[in-house]
């Protein structure tokens, strides 16, 4: 396993528990930080396959019962509680501080048996008939297959030339912590709050349990006007509807100012004879519903399916069409996040969306969505392809 983000972290620990042996290289020293910090309730049963959940729900994380968006243009709003789902047995998620969640992620899979080589460089793979050969910075490994979790790296990817960027979701983002961010009343303290800008642009509150809370701003890179002061620019954007100004009237950067660009890829293809990509490797699309956690959990945990398949039956995993179901079990789910995705930058996501809730099912249905249960085949909006 090449990298100790969540999902090669789930994987290596599916793989584990199953009696495997697995071995996971990870270049940087953890804490670090990242991106991405608010996880879906549709995570919630991967999490809990393997026992994490327990540490999850622990106290450290704050809990998130819901999504509201605000179009600052015309200040209406929308909410999606999570208990008012297809399934409310599941009504709630964490945002979590990402340093600190992959930390315990890779610290569950260690428990559980995975071989821990951190900090170790992965500097090439090469694949063979029977085996494929890992060279770090430390050694020369063999193992019978070598899954690549290196997230926005896409190492394998890369070296095989097969990153393709996503043209239509071309963005950047601009984001810093702060202290002093107003929250909502009571059990509502901890939802996503992600406000409409003009020109498709966008910004996200995070809270984090204690004081501290995640807010960004995301724009198209043909209208990106962040310059060298980039703190400024994120200022300017954040003051730039009541709303917003209302919430950060009494907040204070407590961190460095940090831009991301071109981050929305797919790769040509997911799975080779000795390899396989899992999460940001494989595909990102964009940060809007905070899919990237959840692709990665989900596509570790059809990830574990193929790779017990194959030892099972003394495959590789372009053999009886592993590769094959594995692809489109990643590409269905990505896709309807994609449909959302291209519905929330159409116009006029918080009307459309106000009116679609008004309807029982429909809200249900689409709430689903939203709380990242993409893989449901029983919602109807996905049986007729409304997504």
């Amino acid at each position: 396993m090449i990298g100790g983000g969540p999902g090669g972290s789930h994987l290596s620990t599916l793989l584990a528990q199953k009696g495997l042996d697995v071995a996971l290289f990870e270049r940087e020293s953890f804490p670090r930080f990242h991106i991405g910090e608010s996880l879906l309730p549709a995570s919630m049963p991967h999490l809990m396959e393997t026992g994490f959940y327990k540490k999850l729900d622990s106290g450290k994380y704050i809990r998130k019962y819901g999504a509201r968006f605000v179009d600052y243009r015309t200040d209406d709003e929308v909410y999606f509680g999570f208990d008012d789902s297809l399934r409310p047995e599941f009504p709630m998620a964490f945002e979590v501080l990402r340093s600190q969640f992959d930390k315990d992620l890779l610290e569950h899979a260690v428990e559980c048996g995975v071989k821990l080589h951190q900090p170790e460089r992965v500097k090439e793979v090469s694949f063979h008939d029977t085996h494929g050969v890992v060279k770090t910075s430390k050694g020369e490994y063999e193992a019978t297959f070598i899954v690549d979790a290196t997230g926005r790296d896409a190492f394998i990817g890369k070296q095989m030339k097969m990153r393709q960027m996503n043209r239509d979701l071309n963005n950047v983002a601009v984001f810093a912590h702060f202290t002093g961010v107003k929250r909502n009343p009571g059990k509502n303290a901890g939802d996503i709050i992600i406000g409409l800008l003009p020109e498709r642009a966008w910004t996200w509150i995070i809270p984090f349990q204690g004081e501290h809370t995640s807010v960004g701003v995301v724009c198209s890179s043909d209208v990106f006007k962040g310059g060298t002061d980039l703190g400024e620019y994120l200022n300017r954007s954040l003051m730039s509807s009541p709303k917003m100004t209302e919430y950060m009237k009494d907040a204070e950067r407590s961190s460095e100012v940090t831009v991301i660009s071109n981050y929305s890829h797919t790769s040509e293809s997911l799975v080779g004879d000795r390899w396989m990509l899992v999460g940001d490797a494989a595909v990102f699309l964009d940060p809007i519903f905070s899919s990237g956690v959840h692709v990665a959990l989900s596509s570790a945990r059809f990830a574990s399916e193929t790779l017990l398949k194959a030892f099972d039956r003394k495959l590789t995993l372009r053999q009886e069409g592993l590769n094959t179901e594995y692809e489109a079990n990643v590409h269905r789910g990505v896709k309807r996040f994609h449909s959302l995705i291209s519905l929330f930058y159409g116009d006029n996501f918080v009307a459309q969306m106000k009116k679609t809730l008004t309807l029982k099912n429909t809200r249900m249905a689409f709430t689903s969505a939203v709380a990242g249960d993409v893989w449901n085949e029983g919602n109807f909006i996905f049986q007729k392809n409304v997504l």
